[in-house]
């Protein structure tokens, strides 16, 4: 009997074992090279995204360096031109919306940042800012607001927009010693140094505080006997200062508390010593005897000349209607004058301009001649054209402010003695620039 052979080693098998293990090897390694493909892509995404997100950031610091603190009126139109001036924007009317098209931050690494500014009520402008590197982008959203705060032309006794000129005695006090440096200082926008001097002081004229002269180009003289800043010479002078926003006057303001009654050219304005109210009407051009006083408002339309001749009272403000522009009307005060606030009437006769404090005269397009004896003056002073002659000036609690490019006179014995006139907010009857405010609790991505 033949014995039966039996093979265990089936012909092939290490083969296929071997092509299997091949296949899972090869799956393995390109399932672990696509991995790597794709983590190298989210990675490379992801650096992006971040370089994306720090162009906006980016974008959005160069617009605080252009918008933030800036004065400017509360339109989307006022905030384009500012930027325009600066950058490329543009404004449409139709949709009320500023683009500012892609700037380059790094062309190397593709990466750019746009915006679009809307305004979402009277006081915020809404940013969204994009931020782009390569074909990612990222989007962040910020506001700007606007803030009713004082106007800084306020910080000085004396702000004119044309020059300066002080002689004789002439001069620029404050009453508290601590904080003279602000109550004497004087601002000059400043002209021209072809149409002389900015600012000029002689004989033995003074300036407690600083002088500061906005024009780069403006010329000052200093009297070898006059003094700037508490010492002789003009150390204390400086030229090329930041402009200074002067604010809006708006005489109409107090026109709803002028209801008393019309003065007119028939009208016998003798028998007027105590004026309630009243508004004075154009082309009447009256000259009123001594001891007039006038409580409230008194309202004076222009084209106007008035003049006070003698000691006159005010409980309140004078109030002239002209043209900035145009200057053709004047209030003269060749008396003293013994000026308080509304704040001293009766409420219940004269109403809410009890309340309108900080003023004294308010007159754009009126030149103001002051030429009596010392005066007391609680409030501030605004007119186009100013001067004090004489033994005219006082007390003045608040600020000087000349709208006019004519020379602004101090001369003979004048005094200016200025309480601290710098405030938190306008006084009545001025109309403050907004300025424009980042609000940082308002950042978010989207």
């Amino acid at each position: 009997m033949k014995a039966i052979k039996i093979c265990l080693k089936p012909k092939g098998c290490v083969l296929i074992i071997s092509m299997i293990f091949m296949v899972i090897l090869s799956v393995l390694s390109i399932s672990i090279a696509t991995m790597s493909d794709n983590n190298l892509q989210i990675a490379n995404n992801y650096s992006k995204g971040s370089r994306a997100l720090e162009s906006a950031q980016s974008g959005l610091e160069i617009l605080r360096h252009y918008l933030d603190n800036i004065a400017v009126q509360p339109t989307l139109s006022s905030v384009a031109s500012k930027l325009q001036s600066d950058m490329t924007a543009y404004y449409t009317s139709g949709d009320s919306t500023i683009y500012i098209p892609n700037v380059t931050l790094n062309s190397q690494s593709k990466q750019y940042y746009s915006a679009v500014i809307t305004q979402v009520d009277a006081k915020i402008l809404q940013l969204d800012i994009t931020g782009k590197c390569d074909d990612i982008t990222r989007t962040i959203r910020t506001n700007f607001n606007f803030d009713e705060t004082g106007n800084s032309v306020f910080d000085f006794g004396v702000a004119t927009k044309g020059p300066l000129s002080m002689t004789g005695q002439a001069e620029i006090d404050g009453v508290n010693t601590v904080d003279i440096a602000i109550e004497a200082s004087v601002y000059v926008e400043g002209v021209n140094g072809l149409y002389g001097d900015s600012f000029s002081i002689t004989n033995n004229a003074s300036v407690a505080g600083n002088v500061s002269i906005a024009d780069p180009d403006g010329s000052y003289t200093v009297g070898t006997k006059a003094s700037v800043g508490g010492v002789e010479g003009d150390e204390n002078v400086f030229v090329g200062v930041p402009y200074v926003e002067f604010p809006i006057p708006n005489p109409d303001y107090f026109s709803v508390y002028a209801t008393g009654p019309t003065i007119n050219s028939t009208t016998n304005i003798s028998n007027y010593t105590v004026l309630n109210n009243v508004t004075i009407a154009a082309n009447t051009n009256p000259t009123f005897a001594s001891h007039v006083i006038i409580n409230g408002v008194l309202f004076i339309e222009s084209p106007n000349h008035v003049s006070f001749a003698g000691q006159s009272t005010i409980n309140g403000v004078i109030v002239g209607d002209g043209n900035l522009d145009s200057p053709d009307s004047s209030i003269k005060f060749s008396g003293q004058v013994i000026s308080s606030d509304a704040s001293i009437l009766n409420e219940e006769q004269f109403g809410g301009i009890v309340n309108e404090t900080g003023t004294f005269i308010l007159a754009p397009g009126f030149s103001l001649d002051f030429s009596g004896q010392a005066n007391t003056m609680n409030g501030a002073i605004a007119g186009s054209g100013i001067s004090f002659t004489g033994q005219a000036g006082g007390m003045i609690n608040g600020s000087i402010i000349n709208y006019s490019s004519d020379v602004m006179t101090l001369t003979g014995q004048t005094t200016l003695t200025f309480n601290r006139s710098g405030r938190d907010s306008n006084p009545s009857g001025f109309t403050s620039t907004p300025i424009l405010k980042f609000n940082p609790g308002s950042y978010s991505e989207i």
